[in-house]
């Protein structure tokens, strides 16, 4: 598996290189994933243009808290909210994550997952995204199998 484990306890890899690995993971395995993007940085420095941004990106169909990759598979879309992962403790447990998702990616979890071929999750790390995806697909083989 793609073990980017803490192993010093306080070298947390950061997301986008959670993100990077899980990517990898999934398109050698042959999925077709994006990443959804639905963060505005353009606008930084400037406050004006980036509420301007914004509020075009919106009437053009931006929803907050869509989740950061959506993974296609034979017979589901899955939306993966990934976080960094948990902190890894001296006793070698996980420890309370730093950062939670937000009320907005919760939502739109609840949200897609109103669609029988659609669902999604939150993950902390990339070992734990790749956990909870391939046992999403392996209870829809199991049920197709049926």
């Amino acid at each position: 598996m793609y073990k980017i484990l803490n192993t010093n306890y306080t070298n947390i890899p950061k997301e986008d290189e959670e993100q990077k690995a899980l990517v990898n993971y999934l398109r050698k395995n042959g999925y077709f994933v994006f990443a959804t993007n639905n963060e505005n940085n353009t606008y930084q420095q400037n406050r004006k243009y980036a509420m301007i941004a914004e509020v075009k990106a919106k009437a053009n169909g931006k929803v907050k808290g869509v989740s950061d990759l959506c993974v296609f598979t034979d017979d589901r879309i899955v939306f993966i909210e990934l976080k960094r992962q948990r902190p890894i403790l001296k006793s070698e447990k996980l420890g309370t994550p730093k950062n939670k998702p937000t009320k907005e990616q919760l939502d739109f979890i609840d949200e897609i997952s109103l669609y029988n071929y659609a669902t999604g999750f939150v993950a902390y790390g990339c070992d734990e995204a790749i956990e909870k995806f391939n046992k999403i697909v392996r209870l829809n083989t199991n049920m197709q199998n049926t």
